[in-house]
């Protein structure tokens, strides 16, 4: 049995992120989601059409979940010419930490 010393310390190290990091984890629970963040991380200038082709889901399905991944700062959607290309939002650094687990699992996978 924990002390309530020892329980005020662990509770101390719950914060409010970690309300904002559950929700990104939801976010990625979503299988398209998730796999549209692998395409990204693998073709960085992929247009949405193709990842809509590749994914054998809808344009705008594609776009809403580009949207999400928008919204919960995974991803930058940047113009060229007509064309929104998305891409990963590095400078965020759950984004990388995201993209390292991937790599490791994918080796350990091999």
């Amino acid at each position: 049995m924990l002390s309530e010393k020892e329980i005020q310390k662990n509770r101390q190290i719950l914060s409010e992120s970690d309300k904002s990091m559950a929700a990104a984890f939801k976010i990625l629970g979503d299988v398209n989601r998730f796999r549209i963040f692998r395409i990204l991380a693998q073709q960085p200038k992929i247009s949405v059409s193709n990842i809509a082709r590749i994914l054998n889901i809808s344009l705008p399905l594609t776009s809403q979940h580009l949207k999400i991944l928008a919204h919960a700062n995974f991803l930058q959607k940047e113009r060229v010419g007509k064309k929104i290309i998305p891409k990963l939002e590095h400078s965020n650094p759950l984004v990388q930490a995201v993209l390292k687990t991937i790599e490791q699992a994918l080796k350990s996978a091999d």
